[in-house]
């Protein structure tokens, strides 16, 4: 069972692998990217719901709790796309890594667990992995600054959504997080942004990698990472998510050629991190017996 569920974990992981692939391709800056991308999430997830007649009730301490979380939600994939926008996938990815450190931070405060000494040390070790990135390619630094906030925002939903799926259903949790994010996201525009045409209208290419993004690797993979928090820590999910920036470094060399190919630093920050990110499971095993 296990094995099956590691398997699992896996899968969602590389779905997320193309989301800054996606990011890239779709030609709407972060704001509008994120605004429609959840949106077109919101839609299929309540559609869902209401096939599986999921009762969408819950009180006001709840949904006080998660709707904050939908604002780091929200304030996460801008943080994410933006980095994207400023530099390229590799980049902002590397900044991503940072993810561990903060989750190693947050668990034992947010989740009243046990502090466990290996997670600092692989949170560090990643944190160096990137140290030895910045090295080789410093002027992609407003790139990593803005990947480093969506690592902290990422932590920070991904830790407590462990907490709060011990007591609601993951895909109520998913929606109340997307229609708050959205929320957030359109003021934000609003604040920030002043344009003639308020939300301009995708291209036809960038509306079927919307629908991807916002089916396959927003509603089922949100969703399941949230459900799958019922038999991993959020610590182990965020670990094993330090595979996303392989996956996605991997696709855009694939896509993008030339533009996300990066100096021979890059390449041994990322092996530091890829090293870290195999071996941590079995370290977890062994120590905490888990």
């Amino acid at each position: 069972m296990k094995l099956n569920k590691y398997l699992q974990l896996h899968i969602i992981i590389f779905l997320w692998g193309f989301t800054p692939v996606l990011g890239k391709l779709i030609t709407l800056n972060s704001y509008d990217l994120v605004w429609y991308r959840l949106l077109f999430a919101s839609i299929s997830l309540y559609a869902f719901m209401l096939w599986k007649n999921v009762n969408l009730k819950t009180d006001a301490k709840a949904l006080i709790e998660i709707s904050l979380m939908g604002v780091v939600v929200g304030a996460h994939w801008f943080f994410f796309y933006h980095a994207i926008k400023v530099s390229n996938v590799s980049m902002a990815l590397a900044g991503f890594s940072t993810i561990t450190l903060f989750a190693s931070l947050l668990q034992p405060i947010l989740l009243k667990k046990k502090f466990f000494w290996g997670d600092l040390i692989y949170g560090l070790t990643i944190a160096l992995g990137l140290t030895i990135i910045l090295q080789f390619e410093g002027f992609y630094v407003m790139g990593v600054i803005y990947g480093i906030l969506a690592a902290f925002t990422g932590a920070l939903f991904g830790v407590y959504n462990g907490k709060l799926i011990a007591q609601h259903e993951a895909s109520k949790i998913t929606l109340i997080e997307f229609l708050i994010a959205f929320i957030f996201i359109t003021v934000l525009k609003i604040i920030m942004q002043n344009e003639p045409s308020f939300i301009p209208l995708p291209v036809s290419s960038d509306l079927i990698y919307l629908a991807f993004l916002s089916i396959f690797c927003t509603t089922l993979a949100f969703t399941w990472s949230i459900e799958i928090l019922k038999d991993f820590s959020p610590l182990t999910v965020i670990i094993t998510n330090n595979l996303e920036p392989i996956y996605g470094v991997a696709f855009s060399l694939l896509l993008f050629g030339e533009s996300e190919v990066m100096s021979a630093g890059f390449y041994v920050g990322a092996l530091v991190i890829l090293l870290s990110v195999f071996t941590y499971p079995y370290v977890q095993q062994k120590f905490l017996k888990v």
